[in-house]
């Protein structure tokens, strides 16, 4: 069913992977065959039942207990209904019904010009077991070249110190001119 992906899976169908693709793989995978029994697609509703929040959980080194599938929906439905801000990307063992890998887009709309979009990459992660395959490097490969299929004029990134070389790869520069800051998680949590 179409409706049960985050963003249409025609879209991935349009990316000319071996045209547009930046990282270099050896041995050499690809969007449409990643490895045997791997699947690359938009995120869908049902995914939580296929480990999704593990993924996240896990590879993102979070210690929570996640959310429930009933918030989960909720949340899917919001994305969804937002009209193009999330293009959540997702790997799929297809032998064990697991999400292994994911990275989200965001896309923020601005009123600079009429079509002016901003993008950030976010939650780029795969599980444990399927680490050191090429997978990671798929997904920022698969999400870099959505940035510019959905428009996007310019697109950032935080990441870990010992990320950044990967990164790079990938055209990601640091921007020494620009620093980030964040609100203090005290004052938004009282």
């Amino acid at each position: 069913m179409e409706d049960d992906y985050i963003y249409p899976p025609e879209l991935l169908r349009t990316i000319d992977f071996e045209k547009e693709h930046l990282a270099t793989y050896e041995p050499s995978i690809s969007m449409l065959n990643p490895e045997p029994n791997l699947l690359v697609r938009p995120l869908q509703r049902s995914d939580y039942n296929k480990g999704y929040m593990d993924l996240l959980l896990s590879a993102l080194y979070v210690r929570d207990a996640g959310i429930s599938q009933q918030e989960f929906e909720e949340r899917w439905d919001k994305m969804k209904a937002s009209g193009g801000s999330y293009y959540i990307t997702v790997i799929e063992d297809t032998s064990t019904k697991k999400i292994i890998g994911n990275a989200v887009l965001h896309v923020e709309y601005k009123f600079l010009q009429p079509s002016i979009k901003r993008g950030r990459l976010e939650d780029i992660a795969v599980l444990d077991g399927y680490r050191g395959r090429q997978l990671g490097k798929l997904l920022m490969d698969v999400t870099t070249i959505l940035c510019k299929k959905v428009g996007c004029f310019r697109v950032s990134l935080h990441c870990k110190d010992h990320f950044v070389s990967l990164y790079q790869k990938f055209r990601f520069y640091i921007d020494q001119a620009e620093n980030i800051m964040w609100l203090d998680k005290n004052y938004l949590q009282s």
